[in-house]
């Protein structure tokens, strides 16, 4: 697997838990010391703490993670796995935003109503109503006014899903579709279901422990540079990839029966971090 985020991470347990692979069959390669991709997380007192990433997450969506967390035990509490040891964190803590939007002079917005024009409910239905091929490679502001980027509708929405205004029209359409029972209470976000700590040490760690233990090899620190591959007959198969790890170059054979896992990157690639008296590097594409 290329790609030590949350997906592979969440995969290589798949494998092993629904495929019936062994754990060392499993090799997970990691460009940074960390794994978990945007759901990193380190630091000290002294030195400070970085997060570059978190995931909203509710209990009445993410299928596939509750199902996985599951069977994850917690490396807090003996015989708790961790969904259970999510959901009964979020009994105690219940999420209830009192001051959801607050304006440049410091003062709650109110958030009773959508801000919603009669064109904008109009746009917004169309949109929900398309398909993906339909929508193909537009942006949303392709089919709302300026007036709907300023509604507090959109500004909640935004600030919940990380979107921007020139972002995917049918990714925007997704979310709708997806997380529909947001709608109604959006305004408190009284269905974002928090993890007990950050999702590092929640999500990220636990799943490596379980993973480890099974045998899984995590090789981090070391860059994928190249990806051979051969195409016969229109299939593509990878034959080989090259590695830089410790200061040397190394090829990895992939052989006809192998399974190659490529996780592309997250949202937070090409991200650095400054400091109080440096700005954050400026990063490309081949970082």
């Amino acid at each position: 697997m290329i790609g030590g985020g949350i997906g592979s991470l969440a995969a290589a347990a798949f494998l092993i838990r629904d495929a019936g692979f062994t754990g060392e069959a499993i090799t997970i390669f990691e460009a940074t010391s960390v794994l978990g991709g945007a759901l990193d997380g380190g630091g000290s007192p002294e030195t400070g703490y970085s997060l570059r990433g978190g995931r909203m997450l509710t209990s009445d969506n993410y299928e596939c993670t509750w199902d996985l967390f599951r069977t994850i035990p917690s490396i807090y509490e003996e015989g708790v796995s961790v969904h259970d040891e999510t959901m009964a964190f979020n009994k105690v803590h219940v999420s209830h935003a009192q001051a959801r939007l607050v304006d440049s002079r410091r003062a709650r917005v109110p958030v009773a109503s959508m801000g919603f024009s009669m064109q904008d409910r109009v746009d917004l239905l169309k949109v929900h109503a398309a398909s993906d091929e339909s929508l193909g490679t537009s942006r949303i502001t392709d089919h709302f006014a300026p007036g709907f980027f300023e509604t507090e509708f959109w500004q909640m929405w935004a600030t919940t899903f990380a979107f921007q205004p020139w972002h995917s029209a049918a990714e925007l359409r997704r979310y709708m579709h997806r997380f529909a029972m947001e709608f109604g209470r959006i305004e408190t976000l009284a269905g974002v279901k928090r993890t007990r700590f950050n999702q590092y040490d929640a999500l990220v760690r636990p799943l490596e422990r379980w993973l480890a233990d099974r045998g899984v090899r995590f090789v981090t620190g070391c860059t994928v540079t190249d990806i051979a591959h051969a195409v016969d007959r229109g299939q593509f198969t990878v034959t080989g990839l090259t590695c830089r790890h410790e200061g040397r170059t190394d090829t990895v054979a992939v052989s006809p029966d192998d399974l190659v896992f490529l996780q592309n990157g997250s949202m937070t690639d090409a991200s650095s971090l400054g400091s109080m008296t440096a700005p954050p590097a400026k990063l490309g594409k081949a970082e």
